[in-house]
């Protein structure tokens, strides 16, 4: 008889598997930040015993927050006077564009810079959906990108005369939220680093 002939998967019965799937499930419904998935996911499968499952997944929502009426938006600075809310900006020209802290990432983004850079901070960026599409269009620009362990990221696009550098880090977390990422550029420069929340960034990284 071979694996998998009565239509069972041996995964199936991983209760860190079916943990995770859970996870993803909330990720898809902007219950959990990108970050937020990487720190459990990570508790899930260092588990050896059902009380540390328990552990890793402690705290979750009982329920969507849709059903609740509800939604999560990014968290908003408190004790100012002054906001200022830039998420619509789209294009740079020797400017930069730059998300971080809580923020929503919509899905089929486009970002452009002309002679400027990008910053994307995703380590606590909010999405509603497992599979996410992002574009950044370089010209003479640099982008640099800071994923959280756990979130796979396929890059595509065409860079003539650019350059690409991804820095995986280590981690073990896999298999969870996709983000397709197309960079194009021209005479540009792509960044793109897995670091956990909380997580010093590199000298390097700061340009400003």
């Amino acid at each position: 008889m071979q694996p998998g002939e009565h239509g069972h998967d041996p995964h199936e019965q991983d209760p860190r598997v079916l943990a995770q799937r859970r996870l993803e499930a909330m990720v898809g419904r902007g219950e959990l930040t990108l970050s937020e998935f990487s720190e459990r996911a990570e508790k899930i499968w260092a588990a050896t015993c059902p009380a540390e499952l328990e552990v890793a997944l402690s705290g979750l929502p009982a329920a969507p927050l849709a059903e609740q009426g509800r939604t999560a938006p990014p968290a908003a600075r408190t004790g100012s006077a002054i906001t200022v809310d830039e998420s619509a900006k789209r294009t740079s020209v020797f400017d930069t564009i730059k998300r971080e802290g809580r923020w929503e990432l919509p899905d089929d983004q486009r970002l452009t810079s002309w002679f400027g850079e990008i910053y994307l901070d995703l380590r606590e960026a909010v999405v509603d959906r497992q599979r996410t599409r992002l574009q950044l269009d370089l010209w003479c620009a640099n982008a640099k990108i800071l994923v959280p362990p756990g979130v796979t990221v396929a890059v595509t696009g065409n860079r003539t005369m650019s350059e690409l550098k991804v820095d995986e880090g280590r981690y073990e977390v896999s298999g969870g939220p996709r983000l397709d990422m197309e960079i194009n550029g021209f005479m540009a420069g792509a960044k793109i680093k897995v670091l956990a929340a909380g997580e010093k960034i590199p000298k390097a990284w700061k340009w400003f």
